[in-house]
């Protein structure tokens, strides 16, 4: 717009209103307010976005700054801005890493020397991609992937030298003391992680996997969005899914009835992806009970919120079946689950599940990460002697 049709539109407001010429219309006058204070917001968004409860204010808030990677290998910056979001003695339970040597540990140090430092060395600027935050006040639970080049020892197991690109699996699971976090419970799927690269520590799934895929809904992402749902919709869909791991894991009726006739059903590495109840039932639950005799469910936390809703629970079992390419020890194993549900209309339509499988591995005499730095070394020694030149 040529500067004196603006400076002619700016005098105008300046005197209370503005005349817009249509160029053949005659006679046509818009009348605007006189510019006065600035527009001030009715409502200031909480994190998590409005109408969000306290856990995930607190979640939002810190997953933001790992998600940025501040200062993560800067203990001093790192724990300035960490600080806020945790319990001075607060519980970090991440999977079965033995050969890293360190168990569930607590407080910030512990933890910033723990798992933090190990898997940034191992992914380093891994990109987080969360797609379910389910929380209450006091409680929460987080479904994510991320996207990531592989450059650093596992658990003491080496990536292809190619260092390739993989996508980790990843959900957690808290309890909030206040605004800060007491307890946090991490699993990632380290079974499908290995297989990307071609480390096939256990047995092909008889499913295909198709990922871990973000909801197919639209109710925000991640979901939910909290302004969208109630504290009955969460009751009600909690009573399903209570109703579900109750079917499912304490009974073993090895029906999966609370489950949809269709659905998606992102299972473990191992297992794969159902995509009917049929399948769910028989490509998990059958097995698991084929393999483990008297088992029992032992859960650390249930939340629910809108239609979704997370378990931390183990499953303790007498291994007397094969199980994950494993013949029966006698053993009493622990199998450590998260698992995520979206329900409608009284079923669940679609499900997560990530296994904690080195664990239960270990409880049964099996070095999981042994196994798998033994298939890392052939695998580069196999492609370091394909790029050898021929004598011919």
């Amino acid at each position: 717009m040529p500067f004196a049709c603006v400076a002619a539109l700016g005098l105008a407001a300046l005197a209370g209103t503005v005349a817009i010429a249509t160029m053949g219309v005659p006679n046509v006058r818009s009348v605007l307010p006189a510019a006065t204070e600035p527009t001030k917001p009715v409502v200031k968004d909480t994190a998590g976005g409005p109408g969000s409860l306290l856990a995930k204010q607190a979640i939002v808030g810190m997953t933001t700054i790992v998600g940025q990677h501040i200062a993560w290998n800067d203990w001093k910056p790192w724990s300035v801005a960490m600080a806020p979001f945790w319990a001075d003695d607060f519980t970090y339970d991440f999977n079965y890493v033995g050969p890293w040597n360190f168990g569930p540990t607590r407080g910030l140090r512990a933890w910033y020397e723990g798992e933090h430092l190990h898997i940034n060395a191992a992914f380093p600027d891994t990109q987080w991609q969360e797609f379910l935050c389910a929380t209450t006040n006091t409680t929460a639970t987080l479904a994510c992937y991320g996207l990531v080049q592989w450059t650093g020892e596992f658990a003491g197991v080496p990536p292809p030298k190619s260092h390739p690109k993989v996508m980790i699996r990843d959900l957690d699971f808290y309890v909030l003391e206040g605004k800060r976090i007491k307890i946090n419970w991490c699993l990632i799927d380290v079974v499908d992680l290995f297989e990307q690269v071609g480390y096939q520590v256990v047995p092909k799934g008889p499913l295909k996997s198709e990922g871990y895929r973000a909801p197919n809904a639209m109710d925000g992402l991640p979901a939910p969005s909290s302004s969208m749902f109630t504290k009955e919709d969460a009751a009600r869909s909690e009573q399903v899914w209570q109703a579900a791991l109750h079917d499912d894991y304490d009974l073993g009726t090895g029906e999966g009835k609370w489950w949809a006739e269709n659905l998606n059903w992102y299972g473990p590495g191992g297992v794969g992806t159902a995509h009917s109840r049929e399948d769910y039932v028989k490509h998990w639950l059958k097995p698991l009970r084929a393999a483990f005799s008297n088992l029992e469910r032992s859960t650390d936390l249930v939340v629910c919120e809108g239609p979704y809703c997370g378990a931390h629970f183990y499953m303790w079992g007498t291994h007397t079946g094969e199980w994950m390419g494993e013949k029966p020890t006698g053993k009493r194993v622990p199998i450590r689950c998260g698992a995520h549900a979206r329900i409608v209309d009284g079923k669940i339509v679609e499900g997560w599940l990530i296994a904690d499988i080195p664990r239960a591995f270990h409880a049964m005499g099996v070095d999981f990460f042994g196994r798998a730095r033994e298939m890392a070394v052939a695998q580069a020694a196999a492609e370091e002697s394909h790029s050898q030149p021929s004598d011919k």
